[in-house]
């Protein structure tokens, strides 16, 4: 497949994966609105750690579909087997699951009246899990647009469940027993697309390709528990020093925040199978320099005018959101929204690693980076509670970058990196600088004129020939890279 054809094909899929986690995002701001305003803050509090309990455990179910799309995309011809025993695996993986949750709460003196909630979660994220393994296929086979399908799915039932729990007031365990109803609809509808696509499941004990999964998920799950644990290091400090009502303030800018990551998310999946492809044979380290670089640039550019919206109408975002009970959130919001920003090219940087098979490098660095942050949460969370939370979450953003930008150097040539994110960057702090002076007069036009300023740097990001080449396909004229006809 010549150049201009892979990147429409990227192009394609990243629109069809953007779209399914744009819908997730929308239901899922809906969600946290809904069981926010139901709960009250307090109680949020707890439904926040109950959630936080489980994701720390969770990757090692869903870490498995990046296994399980390299292995496809290289050999399509073991589809069979290798949905059959990553579904195998992750039934074996439930129990102990349930046990290691069911322990944390006790180590965190939850009230046990909570453990009927936490095992419906527990289903509810063994159905997800199952479900990744189906949807590696869509992916594997560049058909985004089924997995697109099915997340809508998902996220419109969760949606359905959760209004009936507030409207008919059946309690607090009712809103994971709404998430559990909407994950196994998915996995059903999961199950009879691929059936479709000519895959049938070959369900057994093959322990040579389990122990082999095992062995190659074995970094990248720890790795991944050690983000989760990264990612609620707030919730969990709150928990110990502080109470389950900063926890809901805590949570509430940051469930928003999260979902940023779906535009970076975005565009690594859809990279992920070409940079499979480019190391299958032969390391091609002149285009994969190019790609990395142009998706760190293009994801900076995409996602920080997000940024400066959310920054420019934090207070309208939480009031919308969940309601005068949360107004006190609109600081954190901001102070996390500026720190996001740096997250984003760290969903660029982990698969290069992983279809490298570099997953003990991943877990140092984050092992690395779970011991500076948790260095930095205890003191802030332990004296100012949601407020340092907060700030412990933008600082330990900012270190996140550093540390991957240290390793990445032994791998890609950062020169032309920071080349790259050098104008969007610029822009993004003239943006925010824009908005801090002139919000306190008019909101609206601040926005518009740091969005206006931002254009102008992100526009000179561009390169003449990408300029060209994106016009030809808005033209749909089939032009290659370098601007000819193809």
């Amino acid at each position: 497949m010549d150049q201009a054809k892979r990147i429409k094909k990227i192009a394609s899929n990243t629109v069809w994966f953007f779209t399914s986690r744009m819908a997730e995002v929308i239901n899922s701001l809906l969600l946290i609105a809904l069981v926010a305003r139901y709960l009250g803050v307090g109680e949020f509090g707890v439904y926040s750690f109950l959630m936080a309990a489980c994701w720390t455990v969770l990757p090692l179910f869903l870490v498995l579909q990046r296994i399980l799309v390299r292995d496809i995309a290289v050999d399509k011809g073991q589809v069979s087997e290798i949905v059959g025993t990553g579904l195998t695996l992750i039934g074996l993986l439930a129990p102990p699951i349930l046990a290691f949750t069911m322990l944390l709460l006790l180590v965190f003196r939850v009230d046990s009246i909570y453990f009927t909630a936490l095992l419906i979660n527990v289903f509810a994220i063994t159905f997800a899990a199952l479900n990744s393994v189906c949807t590696s296929v869509f992916i594997a086979f560049e058909k985004v647009r089924y997995e697109t399908l099915v997340s809508f799915i998902i996220s419109t039932m969760s949606v359905v469940f959760i209004v009936a729990v507030v409207y008919f007031d059946m309690g607090f365990s009712a809103t994971f027993m709404a998430f559990m109803l909407s994950n196994l609809i998915g996995i059903c509808i999961s199950v009879v697309i691929i059936f479709r696509l000519g895959v049938r499941p070959v369900v057994k004990l093959n322990f040579t390709r389990m122990v082999y999964f095992i062995k190659e998920c074995g970094f990248l799950a720890v790795n991944q528990i050690i983000i989760q644990v990264y990612a609620y290091l707030g919730v969990f400090f709150l928990k110990e020093f502080t109470t389950d009502y900063d926890i809901g303030l805590f949570q509430a800018p940051a469930r928003i925040v999260n979902r940023l990551n779906v535009f970076p998310i975005s565009f690594s999946v859809a990279l992920y199978p070409v940079l499979a492809a480019l190391t299958a044979v032969t390391y091609q380290k002149e285009k994969i320099d190019y790609m990395i670089t142009t998706a760190c640039r293009l994801t900076l550019i995409a996602t920080i005018p997000l940024s400066l919206f959310g920054f420019a109408f934090a207070d309208e975002l939480v009031s919308l959101f969940f309601g005068a009970k949360y107004t006190n959130c609109a600081l954190l919001l901001r102070i996390m929204i500026v720190g996001v920003n740096f997250n984003f090219m760290i969903y660029v940087f982990e698969p290069l690693l992983i279809i490298l098979h570099k997953q003990r490098s991943i877990f140092i660095l984050n092992l690395i980076l779970l011991v500076l942050s948790g260095a930095m949460y205890y003191p802030l969370t332990k004296f100012n509670g949601a407020y340092g939370a907060s700030v412990a979450f933008f600082a330990s953003n900012v270190l996140y970058l550093v540390i991957y930008l240290y390793f990445m150097a032994s791998i890609v040539d950062l020169k032309p990196l920071a080349r790259g994110a050098l104008l969007p960057v610029a822009g993004g702090l003239s943006a925010f600088a824009v908005i801090y002076l002139l919000a306190g007069y008019n909101k609206i036009l601040a926005l518009a004129a740091a969005l206006a300023l931002y254009a102008l740097f992100a526009k000179k990001a561009f390169t003449f020939d990408e300029i060209v080449f994106m016009k030809g396909l808005l033209k749909k004229k089939g032009l290659t890279y370098d601007g000819n006809k193809a």
